[in-house]
C-alpha cells in the first residue's frame, strides 16, 4: 500500500501543474465563475478519488486480519492507522459521492465535466492495478503455488469492488469519447500482463522440459506465471471485447493498435527473435567462452517466449485493422511503420558489420564479446531484419509503380520520409561527435594507433549505416519529385455532420475535402437525403474554416464556426463607413 499511496502523492502535484497549463491555454472570453469552478472540480474529484484509495486500504487490511493474515512489526499502529482510514474516509467519502451525484442530477456540466470523466478513469484504473496483483496471487495460491495470504483476498475483494463500482459508473455517465481513454488504457494494462504472464510461463515450461528443474521450485514458478497469464487475459478480455474494441476508430484507438499493438508487438518479436537466433549461432559457431549448455542457454527460452508472444499481438492487432478493398491511410501507417522497424534491425545489422570488421583488423582487448560473435549479432539483425523491411518495402513499391501520384502524395510517406532523414541525421550527428572527439582526444595525447580506431568502431558503424539508409531514400526522395502529383483541394479543415448521412458520405466528404469529419446523430430524427456533390461543392467555399453542417427539414444548412469559442472581432474604426464631406 506504500506505493499507492506514494503514487498518488506524487500525481497530486502534477495534476495541479496539468491543471493550471490547460487553464492558461483556454482562450476567448469565459463565462462568469468558469475558473473557479474547474478549481473546485480539481480539488472536489482529487479529494473524492483519494478518500476512494484511502478507505480501500483501511478495509483490506482489516478484511485481511478477519481472514487470520500476518500482523506487521508494530501490530497496534498498523490496526489504528487501518481503523482511522476507515472512521475517516468511508463517512466523508460516502457524504461527497452523494453531494457529487444531487449536483450531476441537477446540472448537465457537471456531468459531462473532463474532470468528472478523468475521475473516473483514474480511480477505476488505480483499483484494477491493485485488484489485479491480488488476483495474481490469489490464483497461485489456487494453483498450489503459493501460501495462503489473507492480504491479498482482502485485496481483491475491497479493491476489486472499488474498481467495479467505477466501471459501472463509467458505462452508465460517460459518453463514448469520455470513455476511449480509460478503455484504451485499461485494455493496454491487461495486453501487457496478458504478454508478461505468457513470456514468463511458456519460459518456464520450456526450462523445465529442457533442464528439468522441478527441484529449484520451477513448478512454484510456472504456477504464478500462470496465475499472472490469467490475471491479464482476464482484465484485457474484459476492456477490450466489451468496451474499447467498439469504440469509433478514432485517432486514440488507432494510437493503441498501430503503434503499441502492431508496431510493439513486432518490435518485441525481433527482439526475442534476435536473442534467441544470436545464441542459437554463438553455440554452434562462435565462442562459448567455456559455457555449458544450461549457463549458455539460461535465456534463451525467455527470449524464444518474447518472440512467440511479440509475433502474436502484431499478428491479433493486424487482423483487428483488416485490410480494406482500397488502398487506405491506415493501411499505409502500417506498412510503413513495420518496414520502418524492420530497417532499423537491418541497419543495426550493418553497423554491426562494421563493428566486427574494425575489431578484426585492430588491436585491442575484447571484453565479453568476442570478433566472432559480434559477427554472428550483426548476422543475426541482417537475418531478422532485412526480410521484413523487403517484404513490406515491397509491398509499397507496388503500390507505387501502381498508382503512383496518389502513394507519392500520401501523407504517411512524406511523413515516414522526414522522419527518417530526421532521426537518421540526429544520429549521424552524435555519431561524428563521438568519433571526432576520440580521435582529438589521442591526436592531442600523441598516442594516436590502431587503437584510436577501434574505440571509434560503434560511432563509424553508426555513421556509415545511417549513410546507407539515408542514400538510398534520398533517391526515393527525388524520385518522388519527379512524379507528377495533383494539386491538392483546398477544402475546410474540419468538417461536423449532424443529421444521418451515413458511413459512406462521411468518407467520401473526407476523401474529397481532405477535411476532418465527424458524424452526430439527430436524436428527433430530422434530416435530408444527401447529395456528396453539392455539399462538397459548398464545402470547397470554405477553405481552411472549421464548418458546422445541419441536415433539417429545409434542407442543410453549412455554417463556418469558430471551435475555439471565441466571438468575432469588431471591425476596426478605419473599416467604418466615411462620413460625407460637404462639398
Amino acid at each position: 500500500m506504500g506505493a499507492v499511496l506514494g503514487l498518488f502523492s506524487l500525481a497530486i502535484p502534477v495534476a495541479f501543474v496539468a491543471l493550471v497549463v490547460w487553464a492558461l491555454r483556454r482562450r476567448g472570453p469565459a463565462a462568469p465563475g468558469a475558473e473557479a469552478r474547474g478549481v473546485r472540480r480539481f480539488f472536489q474529484y482529487l479529494v473524492l478519488l483519494a478518500l476512494v484509495v484511502v478507505a480501500a486500504i483501511g478495509l483490506s487490511d482489516l478484511l485481511a486480519r478477519a481472514l487470520g493474515s500476518t500482523p506487521g512489526y508494530d501490530d497496534r499502529a498498523d490496526l489504528a492507522r487501518s481503523l482511522a482510514f476507515v472512521l475517516v474516509a468511508v463517512p466523508l467519502g460516502a457524504l461527497l459521492g452523494r453531494w457529487t451525484a444531487r449536483t450531476h442530477r441537477v446540472d448537465a456540466e457537471e456531468r459531462g465535466s473532463a474532470m468528472y470523466a478523468l475521475y473516473v478513469a483514474g480511480t477505476a484504473l488505480i483499483t484494477l492495478a491493485v485488484a489485479m496483483f491480488a488476483l495474481s496471487d490469489v490464483l497461485a495460491i489456487a494453483l498450489g503455488a503459493a501460501r495462503f495470504d489473507g492480504g491479498a483476498v482482502g485485496r481483491l475483494v475491497v479493491f476489486g469492488a472499488a474498481w467495479w463500482f467505477h466501471w459501472w459508473l463509467g458505462r452508465r455517465t460517460l459518453n463514448v469519447e469520455q470513455a476511449a481513454p480509460h478503455l484504451l488504457l485499461g485494455s493496454l494494462i491487461g495486453l501487457g500482463t496478458v504478454l508478461a504472464g505468457f513470456v514468463a510461463a511458456v519460459a518456464q515450461a520450456l526450462r523445465l522440459l529442457a533442464f528439468d528443474q522441478a527441484f529449484l521450485g520451477g513448478g512454484d514458478m510456472l504456477g504464478r506465471a500462470a496465475a499472472l497469464f490469467v490475471t491479464g487475459a482476464l482484465v484485457w478480455g474484459w476492456y477490450w471485447n466489451r468496451g474499447a474494441a467498439r469504440l469509433p476508430r478514432g485517432v486514440l484507438w488507432l494510437v493503441y493498435v498501430l503503434p503499441l499493438g502492431v508496431g510493439g508487438g513486432l518490435l518485441t518479436a525481433l527482439v526475442g527473435a534476435s536473442i534467441a537466433l544470436w545464441q542459437l549461432l554463438v553455440w554452434f559457431a562462435g565462442d562459448r567462452f567455456g559455457a555449458t549448455a544450461a549457463e549458455h542457454f539460461d535465456s534463451t527460452p525467455t527470449a524464444a517466449a518474447v518472440a512467440v508472444g511479440g509475433l502474436l499481438v502484431w499478428w491479433y492487432h493486424r487482423t483487428v485493422l483488416g485490410r480494406q478493398p482500397e488502398r487506405t491511410e491506415v493501411q499505409r501507417v502500417h506498412e510503413y511503420l513495420v518496414s520502418g522497424i524492420g530497417l532499423l534491425a537491418a541497419a543495426s545489422g550493418v553497423g554491426m558489420v562494421v563493428v566486427a570488421a574494425i575489431e578484426a583488423f585492430t588491436p585491442g582487448l575484447d571484453l565479453g564479446m568476442s570478433v566472432v560473435n559480434t559477427l554472428l549479432g550483426a548476422v543475426t539483425l541482417l537475418l531478422v531484419g532485412v526480410p521484413v523491411w523487403w517484404v513490406f518495402w515491397g509491398r509499397i513499391r507496388r503500390a507505387t509503380r501502381a498508382e503512383p501520384a496518389p502513394e507519392v502524395a500520401s501523407p504517411t510517406r512524406r511523413t515516414y520520409l522526414v522522419l527518417l532523414f530526421g532521426l537518421a541525421g540526429v544520429a549521424a550527428v552524435i555519431a561524428l561527435i563521438v568519433v571526432v572527439f576520440m580521435l582529438l582526444r589521442d591526436v592531442l595525447a600523441g598516442s594516436v594507433s590502431g587503437e584510436t580506431i577501434r574505440s571509434m568502431r560503434y560511432g563509424l558503424g553508426v555513421l556509415l549505416a545511417t549513410a546507407a539508409v539515408s542514400g538510398y531514400h534520398g533517391a526515393v526522395y527525388r524520385q518522388d519529385r519527379g512524379v507528377a502529383t495533383p494539386a491538392r483541394t483546398e477544402g475546410p479543415r474540419s468538417v461536423l455532420l449532424v443529421g444521418g448521412p451515413g458511413r459512406d458520405v462521411e468518407r467520401e466528404v473526407e476523401r474529397r475535402t481532405g477535411a476532418h469529419v465527424q458524424v452526430w446523430a439527430r436524436l428527433d430524427g430530422a434530416g435530408v437525403a444527401w447529395s456528396v456533390e453539392d455539399l462538397v461543392s459548398r464545402l470547397l467555399t470554405h477553405p481552411g474554416e472549421d464548418v458546422l453542417v445541419l441536415a433539417g427539414a429545409d434542407g442543410v444548412t453549412v455554417v463556418a464556426v469558430d471551435r475555439s469559442g471565441r466571438l468575432p472581432a469588431p471591425p476596426p474604426a478605419s473599416a467604418a463607413a466615411p462620413t460625407p464631406v460637404d462639398g
